[in-house]
């Protein structure tokens, strides 16, 4: 992404158009076979294959698994509408697959004849799979957003290093004071996304949204002044002050994470997913800290997360259902978090394994009580069409289009017509 680019996630409209008529056709299969399916590539095949140990002893079934790294939504769109999707797979947006009767609920296995406790994972999490009173996927790990800095620039310039009371006027006047130099020697203080989901945690910290908690309408919420306010603070870091890299500096400089790497970035936040990387170099010194607070001293921060999720065509529930479960145990959390892929979603998992005593790490999990508001995607079966309105606002304001409050104020309207649709 960063783990499959949890963010950038989008369906072919040809696939979800087809899927509804077709979910009763199930393609013949042989017995005691099943189909598990993920977005990652071949490089995790390690840690499958040892989370999946000992699963055909226990049931006397076969897994086949399929690595499906590029455009993985398609895919099994197209799949569930053939018949021929696999009986266990990777899922995120449950509003669209639901409306679609694409998911199973869970809910009567989870409390069936091979129960599953869900009070083992954090409810912030667990909650992101759920529909109205269903439940439709258990979590395979999670991320919170943190701030990542490089200690190394912080010490050459004289800097203390942020701490979680850290506000965004803080930040700000960090990221200046960080940034220096030019052309291919040039260091940045910030890195700004051009992307609707990273920017959720500073809207929501200023009291704004996207769109209503309901997912009906986006005027009053995407145009309110603290929306507004929020995201045109976001996008000045780079267009007015400088402080971090624009499009085209990008591409002589590269990414977020190679500049970071090349003490060229001294502060972005991001999930866990490049950690593993950082913590390989030897001469990156890097800490963590919470998103910064408002001037309000109000702070909200953005999860991504993967679930485990059934066909509700699977030729043996039953049994897909313990193939289910064995993704999503101690054991299988505790070997994506040894590799530094992902977080656990189970506390007794991360006391376990010591995460907690570990400063880099323990900032993810102190972000869990920050996480207060879901997604604006779960609450609409839309988020495609809605999606690609609000990155076209928001890009069009780093190019210098528009401004953000004409951009919000003209897309709001539009993405009523696309809610109420």
């Amino acid at each position: 992404m960063n783990r499959r680019h949890f963010l950038k996630l989008s369906a072919s409209a040809a696939a979800a158009t087809v899927l509804a008529p077709h979910l009763g056709r199930v393609s013949a299969r042989q017995a005691k076979t099943l189909r598990l399916s993920m977005w990652d590539n071949v490089e995790v095949k390690a840690q499958v294959d040892e989370i999946m140990q000992g699963f055909k002893d226990k049931f006397g079934a076969d897994v086949q698994v399929e690595y499906t790294p590029d455009s993985y939504d398609d895919k099994l769109l197209a799949g569930l509408a053939a018949g021929s999707a696999p009986d266990v797979f990777l899922w995120w947006n449950y509003p669209k697959l639901v409306s679609r009767k694409g998911l199973q609920d869970i809910t009567p296995y989870v409390t069936g004849k091979s129960p599953l406790d869900i009070s083992k994972y954090y409810p912030q999490v667990l909650n992101v799979g759920r529909v109205g009173e269903g439940l439709y996927g258990i979590p395979k790990d999670w991320t919170p957003r943190a701030v990542y800095f490089n200690k190394k620039l912080f010490d050459k310039a004289g800097i203390k290093y942020p701490t979680n009371d850290w506000t965004w006027d803080d930040m700000l006047e960090m990221a200046k004071a960080l940034t220096k130099g030019e052309g291919p020697d040039k260091q940045f203080g910030w890195y700004c996304y051009n992307d609707q989901y990273p920017l959720q945690g500073f809207v929501w910290s200023n009291g704004g949204d996207y769109v209503s908690p309901d997912g009906k309408t986006a005027t009053g919420f995407l145009d309110s002044p603290q929306t507004i306010e929020a995201l045109d603070w976001y996008v000045q870091l780079q267009t007015k002050h400088a402080v971090a890299p624009t499009a085209a500096q990008g591409k002589t400089l590269g990414d977020a994470t190679t500049m970071f790497m090349n003490d060229k970035l001294a502060m972005f936040d991001n999930g866990i997913w490049p950690l593993s990387q950082f913590l390989g170099k030897k001469d990156l010194d890097i800490g963590t800290v919470l998103p910064p607070k408002t001037k309000a001293g109000k702070r909200a921060c953005v999860i991504h997360q993967a679930d485990w999720a059934m066909n509700p065509n699977a030729p043996d529930k039953d049994l897909a259902w313990e193939l289910l479960k064995w993704q999503v145990s101690a054991k299988a959390a505790g070997v994506w978090a040894k590799s530094g892929f992902s977080l656990p979603a189970q506390p007794a998992v991360t006391e376990e394994l010591g995460l907690l005593k570990d400063p880099i790490r323990k900032t993810f999990y102190d972000a869990v009580p920050f996480f207060t508001t879901l997604p604006w995607f779960i609450r609409t079966t839309k988020g495609s069409e809605v999606e690609q309105e609000l990155n076209q606002v928001i890009q069009a304001a780093f190019l210098g289009q528009t401004n953000i409050a004409d951009g919000c104020k003209a897309a709001a309207p539009v993405i009523d017509s696309i809610l109420q649709s």
